[in-house]
């Protein structure tokens, strides 16, 4: 072979290796494309040659990233016959919370006319995730201090701590008095129950002073039944008695940080366990605050409502419905990992109200079902935290809960003396 044919040969192998070099990594594409040109705000960590993706297929790559006055502009470079509708949503999201970031693109709505290349797109401006990580951390900082008496959750926890302790102590006061008095009519009644019994028997048996003196069968007959009747209301009034002690009340308080809006709501209740074992009521207050503060832009939330449910119970569910916040709804909780330890302090939580909501709330028009969901962790018999999405169908804010609750033994007698007091 003459030296001329293998230099030849040598030149095209070498121009061959050279244009797939660029190709495969200079970027180099054969495949023809055309342009879109998206605005941002902030287009912060997403680098030149980022995948563009429709509906999770890769259908081009970032060209560049320039400024034109006050926008960030992207450059996406879209494969020709990928047509993008008017209406379709551009945002720069990422793989993971470490991930690379990339163009999502969701597709405007069929029938709608295509972009044409180089038109100009308004992308949305979500705030990025790390931002919201940085925003979520320190969120979680100022609930510490709260906790830590060093904001407004410790302020309120103290406050209604201390008016708490107050009413207990009246009520122990109130409970501490009449204790005694129950303790003896308890035995009072149980041995007058026994020489009942035992005043029937003489009487069948024709024994004893008024054995020997009732000798008509009829009147016989009549003080028996009246014997009898004592006897029973005795048993009766002693069961209601009993009772008394299988009454259940726990003081509920919730406080909810919504980082976003900077807002924060309490709600106070009481939880009434009767002594069925598998019924309850919740009777309190939710949103508590002023109703003539000047509102937030973002404060949707209406104070002051009346929160009454009545529900059903067992070890690893609740089921509740009434007045929910103020409007008609049902709650549920449920613990379904209760039989293990450690997770058996997490509980899932769902409260559904408002199915036909239509109104205006501080300039915002309200037109879904209020939906709010959760879960939460408890640490010990006192306190729990959790994470929440409140009014998941319109508003959908993050928040943090923190929740403090404690059975009160004076305030369950109290309702165990009412109960005695209301039967007939």
């Amino acid at each position: 072979m003459k030296s001329e044919t293998k230099l030849g040969i040598f030149t095209v192998l070498g121009l061959v290796l050279f244009g797939f070099s660029l190709y495969f990594l200079g970027g180099l594409s054969v495949t023809r494309t055309y342009d879109l040109n998206i605005k941002f705000a902030d287009a912060s960590g997403l680098p030149v040659k980022a995948p563009v993706k429709l509906a999770g297929v890769e259908v081009g790559k970032v060209k560049k990233i320039k400024i034109e006055g006050e926008d960030v502009i992207v450059v996406a470079e879209i494969q020709d016959g990928i047509h993008i509708r008017k209406g379709a949503q551009f945002s720069v999201v990422m793989t993971g919370i470490i991930g690379s970031k990339y163009l999502k693109v969701v597709q405007g709505y069929a029938g709608a006319p295509v972009f044409q290349p180089g038109e100009y797109i308004d992308g949305v401006n979500d705030v990025p995730m790390d931002v919201m990580i940085t925003q979520t951390m320190s969120s979680i900082k100022e609930f510490v201090d709260s906790v830590n008496n060093n904001g407004m959750l410790g302020s309120q926890l103290n406050q209604t701590m201390n008016e708490l302790r107050q009413l207990s102590t009246n009520l122990n006061q109130m409970i501490a008095a009449m204790r005694p008095y129950l303790t003896n009519s308890v035995q009072n009644l149980d041995a007058a129950t026994e020489k009942l019994a035992a005043l029937l028997t003489s009487i069948d048996n024709g024994e004893g002073v008024i054995g020997s003196l009732v000798k008509d069968s009829d009147m016989k007959t009549e003080v028996k039944e009246t014997v009898a009747d004592l006897r029973s209301t005795m048993a009766e009034v002693k069961t209601v008695v009993g009772k008394m002690g299988k009454f259940q009340v726990y003081w509920d308080y919730d406080f909810f940080y919504m980082p976003d809006p900077k807002l924060s709501t309490s709600d106070l209740g009481v939880d009434i366990y009767t002594p069925s074992g598998y019924t309850f009521y919740h009777v309190g207050m939710a949103n508590i605050g002023n109703e003539d503060d000047t509102l937030d832009e973002k404060d949707y939330m209406e104070k002051n409502k009346f929160d009454v449910r009545l529900g059903l119970y067992n070890e690893w569910a609740k089921f509740s419905a009434g007045l929910i916040r103020g409007s008609g709804g049902v709650a549920v909780e449920l613990k379904p990992f209760y039989q293990q330890e450690f997770l058996d302090r997490f509980t899932f939580t769902g409260e559904f109200t408002e199915w036909g909501r239509d109104r205006t709330i501080n300039g915002r028009h309200f037109s879904k079902p209020n939906i709010s969901y959760g879960v939460d962790f408890r640490f010990n018999k006192y306190f729990s935290v959790g994470a929440w999405a409140r009014d998941a169908l319109e508003t959908n804010n993050f928040a943090l809960r923190a929740n403090v609750s404690f059975n009160d033994q004076d305030i369950s007698s109290f309702f165990g003396l009412a109960a005695m007091a209301g039967t007939k």
